[in-house]
């Protein structure tokens, strides 16, 4: 080789080196000193932001009993994290609130139901805002006001559904919502409280495989120019999800620790606040019910109850993350068409096995996690009753 050959490989090498150096530590992540955030309001939030997600990362690595719970719960706060920053800071103005939708097709948290959309906007009680759209298929809309307690967890306050809700031939509507009526307004108002915080609209289908969800709407009518022109406050935004993620994460992990310690039963667990359920943005239209079943090779856990007088009810499965299991590729919910009754009862086998027959939900995989149980609207039911069995033992 010559001379002027070898230093150009020589030259080449050390180029190549510098730059695969270079590369390598600039994609390599360290943990900068806290002081880069002095002076900066929106550095300071951002730092409180992602000091919340590597908290969640923690909690989830410390409270999953195995190596699939924590993968699934690293990818639910990954997804909860989207949700918390679209809610709170890209869509989160209360002076041009637009509507964000909570699951958007892949997230999922606080307990989703597969025959239902939910759709929320910050709201300020000194605002006055209209809600119009098209109702589309859904057979049931819902719009529920969200105010605080004293310890800060979620109450309702105020709350109107499709029958107190004029619509025109079209399927057309339009809400007022503000303290104080609007001048001639009989109809279509949702009155607001003065602690309240963010408005949340659900829709349920009876058909999950014919949605024509309802288009949805939301206008500030009083605010000022000023106001209107004014940028939406980062730090405030990420400080806002912030709280939301970590109010939602160790509410979504404290329920999954009290309803485990009392596996394959529905009574509630010790310890359980009714006001609690408010981490959870209940409705006033549905009545929860449930249980945690933990199930071995082999084991069914069996729901037999009467069938409620209900517009809507469902018994589906989720895993410890509150997450719904995969409804696509598994059958893991039936809603009251689907399900099969007999003298007004209804039983419902969850295993890992098809059943010979009956109402089957498959545990997909998760050998524990959350039963779901929702009724809508529901004018009497009694609680259902659990039992395990052996399965093959059950078919016989």
């Amino acid at each position: 080789m010559s001379k002027a050959l070898l230093m150009l490989s020589i030259l080449i090498a050390l180029i190549g080196g510098y730059v695969f150096g270079t590369l390598h530590n600039h994609s390599a992540i360290e943990l900068p000193p806290a002081d880069w955030a002095e002076g900066s309001e929106a550095a300071q939030a951002w730092r409180k932001f992602s000091a919340s997600l590597e908290a969640g990362g923690s909690l989830v690595m410390e409270s999953a009993p195995d190596a699939q719970s924590r993968h699934d719960g690293l990818a639910y706060i990954a997804e909860l994290a989207s949700a918390s920053l679209e809610m709170k800071l890209t869509r989160g103005s209360t002076i041009e609130p637009q509507f964000t939708d909570w699951m958007s097709g892949y997230r999922k948290f606080l307990g989703d139901s597969p025959d239902a959309i939910y759709q929320s906007a910050e709201v300020a009680s000194k605002h006055h805002y209209v809600i119009s759209g098209h109702r589309g298929n859904a057979d049931y809309v819902g719009l529920t006001l969200y105010g605080r307690h004293a310890n800060g967890w979620n109450r309702v306050s105020g709350h109107l559904t499709h029958d107190d809700i004029a619509f025109d031939a079209q399927g057309n509507f339009e809400i007022s919502v503000s303290v104080i009526p609007p001048e001639g307004a009989t109809d279509n108002w949702l009155p607001m409280d003065e602690g309240a915080h963010l408005i949340m609209v659900r829709q349920y289908f009876h058909d999950r495989n014919q949605v024509t969800k309802a288009t949805l709407q939301i206008q500030n009518l009083s605010a000022s120019p000023k106001e209107a022109a004014a940028p939406v406050s980062l730090s405030e935004g990420l400080g806002r999800a912030a709280e939301f993620f970590s109010n939602t994460l160790h509410g979504t992990v404290t329920l999954a620790k009290m309803m485990s310690q009392t596996p394959n039963s529905i009574e509630p667990p010790r310890g359980y606040s009714p006001d609690f359920g408010g981490v959870f943005y209940p409705t006033p239209d549905n009545e929860y019910l449930g249980g945690w079943y933990k199930l071995e090779e082999g084991e069914a856990l069996i729901v037999e109850g009467d069938v409620p007088s209900a517009a809507y009810w469902s018994v589906s499965l989720q895993n410890r993350w509150l997450q719904s299991l995969d409804y696509e590729q598994h059958q893991t919910a039936l809603n009251h068409r689907q399900i099969q009754t007999a003298d007004g009862r209804y039983t419902i086998i969850i295993s890992s096995q098809r059943p010979l027959s009956g109402n089957w939900l498959d545990t997909a995989g998760s050998d524990e996690g959350l039963l779901a149980i929702r009724y809508q609207k529901v004018i009497e039911s009694k609680p259902p009753t659990v039992r395990l069995v052996k399965l093959a033992n059950f078919e016989q």
